[in-house]
């Protein structure tokens, strides 16, 4: 399938899109402050028994989270006891896996994992593991053979599906990339003072390349002439055979490419199916209950034909959703009720080759009892839902609000990218909180002056809802 990379990089935040078959697949966001691969060297803080976990200060504002089951000891058993794992004060090896988000802080596990293109070395395992998407027994026997005989003993490794068409080369290479950098934050690590940064993870948008980079890659589209350069030098030291254009355009480039619309439309409920049926996607703490409808679908055929082709569109559609919203964990998917069995196994065949497109673990368990369809996915980071929208407070957390910060930042795009209006002021009317949120920023702002060539005039409208706002040209009488 066509894919394109659409990229936004402003100084306050990076957007990257994946677009496949013309249609948004996933959406990756980073500010400047963004942590997650980065490894640490960190002090335990606090030890909390009863939760089986440990806080640890990696020099952030509020301290990591380190969970039993993460942290690794030679000779001791994983997920023992906390006290005999940790103790307060000493100095540790983390690595961060989730973002610091809202009250809570980051993620981190002691399970170092170093990505490459075609590797992932884990220098705390010994286990040689292949991708499931490396489907022939003669490459992965060849593959696991190569590994074998070439990493140190001590290391483990994962082979990604990028090795599928990889020369040995290629391969090996990368490996010794890879264990230069794990030497090189050993030594960081003896030679460093707790808190401090050891290694910092490469941005978004060479994470997302590093992840999507294979012959579907038609275009890349960034706003950055800067990193247009950077990325095609990017791609010119991996050796590969993967060829695509890199082009520079200005503007909204979200804007321009709809993908706003899809990304606002993934903050709703209910997802229209192109035939007429819909879903609804209902999240909570412990799951996610994705509900499969007939809605205006009523087909021309008999009724067995017509619920079957409603679950194979919703079979295609789901994965996508998953991805978009980035959705995790536990999820049971209630299809219509299909009498031919037949029909329900081409059914659930389609979701698992759809699953298959997507960079996360994802696992199909099978039937329930009351006729769900059970599946797991791993989810590494925050959706769309986490970081557009705030629970609600005067419904107490039933329903969402838009989140200040998102609306900040969508806000600051918009007037970024106005300099070709010929009035000289520029007028931007939002909801008072909205605006304090814009006018704390005063580096952006600065920026965005700069930028347009224009002044930018904030003025406060309390009748606003605080997800709307209007930008102008012309005095507005108050």
């Amino acid at each position: 399938m066509a894919r394109e990379i659409i990229a936004e990089v402003y100084p306050w935040e990076s957007r990257v899109a994946i677009v496949e078959g013309g249609r948004l697949a996933e959406v990756f966001w980073a500010d400047q402050d963004e942590n997650v691969g980065n490894i640490y060297k960190g002090k335990v803080k606090d030890i909390i028994p009863g939760l089986s976990c440990a806080f640890v200060d990696i020099g952030m504002s509020k301290n990591a989270f380190l969970y039993a089951g993460d942290i690794i000891q030679p000779g001791a058993r994983r997920g023992g006891n906390i006290y005999d794992l940790v103790k307060s004060g000493q100095d540790i090896l983390v690595q961060v896996k989730k973002e610091a988000f809202s009250e809570k802080g980051a993620r981190v596990t002691g399970d170092i994992t170093i990505p490459g293109h075609f590797l992932v070395l884990f220098p705390f395992q010994t286990e040689v593991s292949i991708s499931r998407k490396i489907t022939g027994d003669g490459r992965r026997e060849y593959l696991r053979k190569l590994m074998e005989k070439n990493k140190p003993e001590q290391v483990g490794i994962i082979l990604r599906t990028a090795c599928l068409d990889a020369e040995d080369s290629e391969i090996l290479q990368e490996l010794q990339d890879l264990l230069k950098v794990w030497g090189e934050v050993k030594e960081r690590y003896q030679n460093g003072r707790a808190p401090m940064l050891i290694y910092e993870d490469i941005d978004v948008l060479e994470r997302t390349l590093r992840d999507y980079l294979d012959a579907d890659i038609k275009q890349v589209i960034i706003n950055n002439l800067k990193l247009k350069e950077k990325i095609e030098n990017y791609i010119s030291t991996k050796k590969t055979n993967v060829h695509f254009a890199v082009h520079f355009e200005g503007g909204d480039l979200f804007e321009k490419n709809g993908l706003e619309k899809d990304i606002r439309r993934a903050l709703r409920r209910k997802v229209w199916l192109r035939n007429g049926g819909y879903l609804i996607f209902d999240q909570t703490e412990a799951m996610t209950v994705i509900d499969v409808n007939s809605g205006k679908f009523t087909g021309k055929d008999n009724f067995e034909e017509t619920i079957f082709r409603l679950n194979l569109e919703a079979a295609v559609e789901i994965p996508r959703q998953l991805r978009l919203r980035s959705i995790g964990g536990i999820i049971l998917i209630d299809f219509i009720d299909m009498k031919d069995k037949e029909n329900e196994e081409q059914v659930i065949n389609t979701l698992k080759s759809e699953l298959e497109k997507d960079k996360a673990h994802t696992r199909i368990i099978g039937m329930t009892g009351l006729g769900f369809l059970e599946m797991t996915r791993k989810k590494s980071r925050y959706g769309i839902s986490e970081f557009f929208t705030d629970e609600c407070p005067t419904c107490n957390g039933r329903g969402r609000t838009l989140n200040m910060f998102a609306m900040g930042c969508e806000i600051k795009r918009k007037l970024a990218n106005m300099g070709y209006v010929e009035n000289p002021i520029i007028i931007c009317e939002a909801h008072p909180e909205v605006l304090q949120h814009i006018k704390d920023d005063t580096k952006n702002l600065e920026y965005i002056r700069k930028r347009t060539g224009k002044e930018i005039k904030l003025v406060a409208n309390p009748q606003l809802a605080s997800g709307l706002y209007n930008i102008s040209t012309a005095e507005i009488d108050y």
